[in-house]
């Protein structure tokens, strides 16, 4: 398997860190009974576990966008040094990016580099796939 698909494989084990971290924390804030219910009333978590949520759909948006470049390049056998590159560097900022989310770093405009570090790796997939239309 390519790089580039090993880096959505490991996104999308990303995903399910977050999504578990998230439902942990609403959990621990809610109770069982309402993690196992239909939870209608919506969780009142906060602190890491409300950033958790947060970094889950922030990285759910941006891992389709990813996907929606990697699986075509993959299909139409486009891997290059730029494809691969930008997949190690979006995989990279993306974990950077939720660590940095729910730890609760502030320091500024990390989170920010982390995030747009990942769009230039999926936008160097892209321009692959533009260069080899």
């Amino acid at each position: 398997m390519t790089v580039e698909l090993w880096s959505l494989v490991w996104g999308g084990a990303l995903l399910f860190i977050l999504i578990a971290l998230s439902a942990n924390a609403n959990v621990s804030a809610m109770g069982m009974g309402w993690g196992i219910g239909n939870r209608d009333e919506p969780a009142k978590t906060t602190g890491w576990g409300a950033r958790a949520r947060r970094a889950y759909i922030n990285h759910l948006e941006n891992l389709l966008i990813f996907a929606c470049f990697a699986v075509p390049a993959h299909l139409a056998g486009i891997s290059t040094e730029l494809t691969v590159l930008g997949a190690q560097i979006f995989l990279i900022a993306r974990i950077a990016y939720a660590i940095i989310y729910v730890a609760g770093w502030t320091v500024a405009g990390v989170r920010t580099i982390a995030w747009a570090a990942g769009v230039v790796g999926y936008a160097m997939i892209f321009i692959a796939l533009l260069m080899n239309a």
